[in-house]
């Protein structure tokens, strides 16, 4: 199997402190989201006068104002850090009428961005990114690369867990994700059988009922449940309260279940990747087209894993975009710190494991 090169943990620090000081111009590429968690990687990494820094501002209708006083914050001690090496860009996410306009909107920025100069590095920080906008880029350089040798970095750092006040509200129209279509609506897929691969996430039983539905009822679907995870019982407690869904309403068993690691992207990758594999071959035997069709939900670093797997087997992802959030609670102050979680992905470059 071919996986990109990967770090985690300190190696990640090690390697931006040996490697971005002496690398060629790079352009750095941000979100300013609310969490402190966004500030990590262009803290690491001021300092260098090769280091263009650009950031998103994804821009929806429906923010609670002290989300909006808090993003407000990170874009002014990320000013006050990285001074006029930083520009800024609204994207926005939702179209008037009603479209998720996100990766398209992205894609369209991070090209201007590319034409200022020639770039020999591009550092993509999903840190505070939706999914929406991430992973359209990522694919969007990854086809720049082929072409030019740029070398792609991806970047994420992660706490342990996400702001327990602070709840997400999706689309009610679901779409494929800008760049991850493929051939899905064509003829040739028409009598496919669809293999649905969902991320499964606390709340959002209406969210993945509304992707069964418009998906036309896949013909198997495997659910991936957190196993590691930093609380042992998530895994359990996120199959009780969603069994309505994958049990009653998809017709699924538990052997229908992925186990993988809550806080290892590889891990989701490399399940995903063998699943995928393993049926296109015993089906293509058969003389039967098949279709892996992704959808990430909920936490960030499984939805990592499902992009690395969307890129390196070209499969589609069906997503809903999150067009506002709800505040449920107060906001805790903010604690800047090191991550529990840090990642760093080279992905026009793979390491043959066999």
């Amino acid at each position: 199997m071919r996986e990109p090169s990967v770090l985690s943990g300190g190696d990640v620090v090690e390697f931006i402190g040996h490697y971005f000081p002496t690398a060629g111009l790079t352009l750095f590429i941000g979100n300013i989201g609310f969490g402190p968690d966004v500030l990590y990687f262009p803290l690491l990494l001021r300092g260098n006068a090769n280091i263009d820094f650009r950031f998103m501002v994804e821009q929806r209708a429906s923010v609670p104002p002290p989300i909006d006083a808090m993003a407000a914050t990170r874009q002014a001690e990320l000013a006050q850090a990285l001074g006029e090496s930083m520009q800024v860009a609204q994207v926005p996410i939702i179209a008037d009428d009603g479209a998720p306009v996100a990766g398209r909107n992205a894609c369209a920025q991070v090209h201007r961005w590319l034409q200022e100069k020639q770039y020999t590095d591009v550092v993509v920080d999903a840190t505070g990114m939706s999914r929406g906008t991430c992973f359209p880029i990522v694919k969007q350089l990854r086809e720049v690369a082929s072409q030019n040798g740029t070398r792609i970095h991806l970047l994420i750092a992660d706490t342990a867990a996400p702001i327990a006040t602070v709840r997400s509200v999706s689309s009610d129209r679901a779409d494929w994700m800008h760049g991850f279509h493929g051939d899905v609506e064509t003829d040739d897929r028409a009598t496919a059988l669809k293999l649905w691969v969902v991320q499964l996430a606390e709340q959002h039983g209406g969210s993945m009922q509304t992707l069964f539905k418009e998906l036309g009822t896949p013909n198997e679907v495997c659910p991936i449940i957190p196993f590691p995870s930093e609380n042992p019982r998530r895994g359990d407690d996120l199959l009780f309260e969603l069994r309505s869904y994958w049990a009653d309403e998809w017709g699924e068993t538990p052997l229908s279940l992925i186990h993988a690691h809550e806080s290892d992207p590889m891990d989701v990758y490399r399940s995903i990747a063998a699943l995928h594999r393993a049926r296109q071959e015993a089906l293509a035997g058969a003389g039967i087209p098949s279709l892996t069709i992704l959808s990430p939900i909920g936490r960030r670093l499984p939805g990592i894993g499902m992009l690395l797997a969307a890129l390196e087997f070209d499969l589609p992802m069906f997503y809903l975009e999150t067009v506002g959030y709800e505040l449920l609670g107060n906001l805790p102050e903010p604690t800047q710190g090191t991550p529990a979680h840090r990642w760093h992905f080279q992905l026009n470059t793979h390491v043959d494991h066999g």
